[in-house]
């Protein structure tokens, strides 16, 4: 036995005062009385001891001397060697998953049934074993280090809350074995609900430990300590029972690339059961119904459907499943919200996947000035777009309109002015360029493919005679050329705008007549407005994405990220990352910023992981919202509440404490009480002196 403060010995010298007192004696007071007869006969009747004799009673003051040192014992914390070489590293891995929010029958979720088995597996720990909990989130986290101390470990506990991200089970219990270390008794004990997909459930078996009290031979450190692979394990103590369920899986949408006020929308339901499933999708935008979808699923069928809706506003587009019901599902087995109408009922109980969100941008009217000599192919192709004002001018305003953007055909004046342009067939000079001969037989070979003013545009077959050789002043960002290398359609920079210039002549040229022609005048409106065709991809629960935006749009040092569920994220701008824009940065291509192309200073912020489902909203103030973000489960691994066949054959977790659950001193300081009380008894019984 060892001591862990054995200078506490020194209060054994509190003996020496405890025997001197008990032996001590009490001198007597001297009274004068009128006759020493009464005096004499109770003195010859009780004659004075001695001192020594007063030792004739020794147990008093044996129990005095036991309890103190039962007390000095306790205060010096003894152990055994055997408890230093047999204590245990636990890591508890809590899987706080979406999947935990599933309901059992007797109305509990199945996280809150982990957190009492985690509660019980803290109870039963020894003394000088520790426990680590680390949360199976999106990114595994560490809610305690290697802790002792029970109390501190049950607060973590309960503080856990379950949340909406998928299960990440194999990096927590790397984690886990990390903080475990060369430990010679480490243990990894997962509380999930067994819905672990892409995990691996191995189980390292340990060598019997010694009963406790057994001495440990004496041997050197290489001896003591096993072989790693033989002492370090994995228990997975799984929760809940198998369950059948229905979710959406995934809901995109994206802007049409044909119609402008339409967009498309992707959606999948999947019904994770062994039954066929009836149900009703609906969907709806800012509240209003879009659309009813009667569903009749076969077991274990994932249903994807591609829809076409228009919207000019756009908004909130909610996807809700409602009615589920299996015919040959038992009443008991089933449990069915009662609530109004328009809330979702479930199978079992997991309601996080019965709603999925999208945002969809809503598009805006663009005044478009154009200056031509007369073309009806350009004037219809701008018209034909309902999201278009268009105006005609045959010669140059005075002053430039700086709400509109600008297509100038044919002649351009000698300074461009500054905004938005587009320049189709340019016939002069101007202070950006300057117009060359006639190209011979130019043929479009090149393709800027990655660029998305070229999406769905083909141009290998259009004829494009009369084209003349342009010299740029300033670079220019090829999106066609011909294989001589000289550009048919560039982009460029025209101070705080942007420019695009298509060096076709529309009368000569058959582009007017391709449906190619008004994919790229689509394209570009899109560009210019700083929209496009492009998917609009609602995140999942767990990701993160970045956000930029220009430093003059902010009215402090901070954003406010709104969460569904109420919470407020503050992010403090002094750490966002400061990037200086260019004309050959993505951005200006992307057409996120409506500046984007010159010096000003722009911020990248990272936003999420994001915890909760639903939406979003990045914002300044509640007058000024910079971005707007759906969040969705979309996890099919995460909807299917029937837990993995390789758990089901795990035995199961036994109690992790064995014998002294609880420090030695404790029960000395427990004898010691029990010893004082017996004292009392005792002297109060005068059997004791």
């Amino acid at each position: 036995m060892s001591f862990a403060s054995p200078l506490a010995f020194y209060f054994l010298l509190l003996t020496i005062p405890v025997i001197v007192l008990y032996i001590l004696k009490v001198r007597l007071r001297r009274e004068p009385v009128s006759t020493n007869m009464f005096w004499s006969q109770i003195y010859d009747e009780k004659p004075p001891r001695s001192i020594w004799r007063y030792l004739k009673h020794l147990l008093s003051l044996l129990l005095q001397l036991l309890f103190l040192l039962l007390l000095v014992a306790a205060i010096a914390d003894p152990y055994f060697l055997w408890q230093l070489k047999q204590s245990r590293r636990v890591v508890l891995v809590v899987d706080n998953s979406a999947s935990m929010q599933a309901m059992e029958k007797d109305g509990n979720s199945r996280f809150d049934l982990a957190i009492e088995k985690g509660l019980d597996l803290v109870e039963g720990l020894r003394e000088r074993d520790e426990m680590a909990i680390i949360v199976a989130e999106a990114r595994p986290r560490v809610a305690i280090g290697m802790s002792g101390h029970a109390p501190t470990l049950r607060r973590t506990l309960q503080a856990l809350q379950v949340s909406d991200q998928p299960t990440t089970v194999t990096p927590a219990v790397d984690l886990g074995r990390q903080l475990i270390g060369e430990h010679p008794h480490g243990e990894v004990v997962v509380l999930t609900d067994g819905c672990l997909p892409g995990s691996t459930f191995e189980t390292v078996e340990t060598p019997p430990t010694k009963s406790p009290g057994s001495e440990a031979p004496e041997t050197n450190d290489s001896e003591t300590t096993p072989d790693r692979e033989t002492t370090l394990r994995n228990r997975y103590l799984v929760v809940g029972s198998p369950q059948s369920n229905v979710g959406i899986t995934q809901l995109q949408l994206r802007r049409s690339l044909v119609d402008p006020t339409g967009y498309e929308v992707l959606v999948k339901v999947l019904n994770a059961s062994d039954r066929p499933v009836d149900c009703r999708l609906e969907l709806e935008l800012n509240g209003s119904p879009v659309d009813v979808l009667p569903l009749e699923l076969e077991p274990n069928e994932e249903w994807t459907r591609s829809l076409e809706k228009t919207s000019v506003e756009g908004g909130e587009l909610t996807a809700m499943l409602t009615q589920i019901k299996a015919s040959d599902v038992e009443e008991e087995s089933t449990s069915v919200s009662t609530d109004d109408a328009r809330t979702p009922k479930t199978l079992n109980g997991l309601k996080i996947d019965d709603r999925a969100w999208a945002i969809l941008p809503p598009k805006k009217i663009q005044k478009v000035l154009i200056v031509t000599s007369g073309n009806l192919f350009l004037q219809k192709v701008f018209e034909a777009n309902p999201l278009v004002d268009v105006t005609l001018m045959n010669h140059f305003p005075d002053p430039w309109p700086r709400d509109s953007l600008i297509v100038l055909h044919g002649e351009v004046p000698e300074t461009l002015p500054e905004g938005d342009l587009f320049v189709i067939d340019p016939a002069t000079d101007c202070d950006l360029w300057s117009i060359g001969p006639v190209l011979e037989n130019p043929i479009v070979t090149e393709l800027n493919a990655e660029s998305r003013l070229m999406t769905h545009v083909r141009l290998d077959n259009v004829l494009v005679p009369k084209a003349e050789k342009i010299d740029f002043h300033t670079e220019a960002t090829p999106l066609a050329s011909t294989i001589s290398g000289d550009l048919i359609y560039a982009r460029l920079t025209n101070g705080a705008g942007r420019l695009l210039v298509l060096n076709v002549d529309l009368e000569e040229s058959d582009l007017a007549f391709r449906t190619t022609f008004p994919i790229m005048v689509t394209n570009a409106l899109g560009w210019y407005a700083g929209q496009t065709g492009d998917l609009n991809l609602a995140l999942r629960t767990g990701e993160i994405t970045n956000v930029s935006f220009e430093r003059d749009q902010l009215k402090g040092n901070e954003l406010k990220l709104f969460g569904p569920d109420g919470s407020i994220q503050e992010i403090p701008l002094l750490d966002a990352k400061q990037e200086n824009s260019d004309s050959n940065r993505p951005i200006a291509e992307e057409g996120s910023s409506p500046s984007a192309g010159n010096d000003r200073e722009s911020n990248s912020v990272t936003l999420g992981p994001f915890a909760r489902a639903g939406v979003w909203k990045l914002e300044v103030d509640p007058q000024n919202p910079l971005a707007e973000y759906a969040v969705n489960l979309s996890n099919a691994e995460e909807s299917d509440l029937r837990p993995a066949e390789e758990l089901g054959s795990q035995e199961p977790l036994q109690s992790l404490a064995g014998f002294f659950t609880r420090p030695l001193w404790f029960y000395l300081a427990l004898a010691a009480s029990l010893l004082f009380l017996i004292e009392w008894f005792l002297y109060q019984r005068r059997i004791i002196a």
